[in-house]
């Protein structure tokens, strides 16, 4: 398992180091960013899937050359969710963070406070933040 930022020019170039000249098989798009999503597909082999599991805003759209994603046999799978059943696995997820398992702090990238909120918003939208946290008093 690697981790690549998807900001850098061409990143996908990495990964052949990574990974003793393979693409990857698979490809976890966890933020909800279209430039994100839309360069996801360069990082995959022959026969890879890209998985999406954070979701960009409704309406958003990414593109992709069909073509190429089909002479290849590549392939995109929605992950919305999954299997989530809140009841059961909220409380888990608590119990995991708690016990130092879940690490969840390392995927914020902002705490603002309630009067921050617009900076906050704007942050996200321009891309410069992905999981922006509201502290409240």
């Amino acid at each position: 398992t690697a981790g690549i930022p998807g900001a850098e020019e061409k990143p996908w170039r990495r990964l052949p180091a990574l990974t003793g000249g393979r693409m990857a098989d698979a490809v976890f798009v966890t933020v909800g960013a279209i430039p994100v999503y839309e360069t996801a597909m360069r990082f995959l082999a022959p026969g890879g899937r890209m998985y999406m599991v954070g979701m960009p805003h409704s309406g958003q759209k990414a593109s992709y050359e069909p073509v190429i994603v089909a002479a290849v046999g590549q392939g995109m799978v929605g992950t919305k969710m999954g299997d989530v059943v809140l009841q059961r696995d909220i409380p888990w997820m608590v119990d995991l963070y708690r016990q130092g398992r879940l690490k969840l702090d390392e995927l914020v990238s902002g705490r603002w406070s309630l009067d921050e909120i617009n900076e906050a918003i704007a942050d996200t939208r321009s891309g410069a933040a992905r999981r922006n946290v509201i502290v409240f008093p």
